[in-house]
């Protein structure tokens, strides 16, 4: 295992918040948004001038919340912003890395219209290691893998598969496969890495014991 070059303590204690559908965040991972709304921008800018920090939470189409915004779940991933940049006229893409997930403890409006919340790190403190080694039902997870894999018309490069690490093999396969957005959410949520593998395994043999092809949510 190798630790990252940061801890909990150097993270900040408020985040921004953007609510992104149907995608999620996760560490040591980069995920591209379109911003559109002015507020999300004046956020971006913000953050620049800052700890350069944006939460990236999962929207929750099943709860009204009191307020005038969409209700979101209450964990998510904090994201350094590594590219920013202006792709036509109006229209900006923001690209994050995953640097920790949260939990949010409390919501708060910030001065100039954007959401943002006090957060806390404490329940995965494991993402501040890198590439954590951990043992898994691999061989499972591989043939759950090539069923699921042929029912979505997919065709990886089993080498490289072959040779990734079970670390980085469950996160790469939570981003580009399209899992359902609250399957993504319980991957998410699950703090250690040896769970996540348990999970995401469930999930592939769970959709071809159904035999029906998912979609992008």
């Amino acid at each position: 295992m190798k630790d990252l070059d940061f801890d909990l303590y150097d993270l900040p204690s408020t985040l921004p918040l953007l609510a992104v559908q149907g995608a999620v965040l996760l560490p040591r991972t980069q995920l591209p948004i379109p911003i559109y709304d002015l507020d999300h921008l004046i956020m971006v800018f913000d953050v620049l001038k800052e700890h350069q920090m944006i939460g990236v939470v999962q929207p929750r189409i099943d709860k009204v919340s009191p307020q005038d915004y969409v209700a979101t779940f209450k964990t998510g991933c904090a994201g350094k912003v590594v590219d920013f940049n202006e792709v036509e006229e109006g229209r900006f893409l923001v690209t994050l890395k995953g640097v920790c997930r949260f939990e949010i403890t409390e919501e708060i409006t910030h001065k100039s219209g954007y959401r943002q919340a006090r957060v806390s790190y404490s329940r995965y403190n494991l993402d501040c290691v890198e590439d954590i080694d951990f043992s898994c039902d691999r061989p499972r997870l591989l043939k759950a893998l090539r069923d699921y894999f042929k029912l979505v018309n997919m065709t990886p490069n089993w080498q490289e598969i072959d040779q990734i690490s079970n670390d980085k093999l469950i996160t790469a396969l939570a981003m580009v496969c399209p899992l359902e957005a609250r399957e993504k959410q319980a991957f998410l949520e699950t703090p250690h890495p040896k769970d996540q593998s348990q999970l995401i395994t469930t999930f592939f043999e769970l959709a071809t014991l159904d035999g029906v092809s998912p979609t992008c949510h």
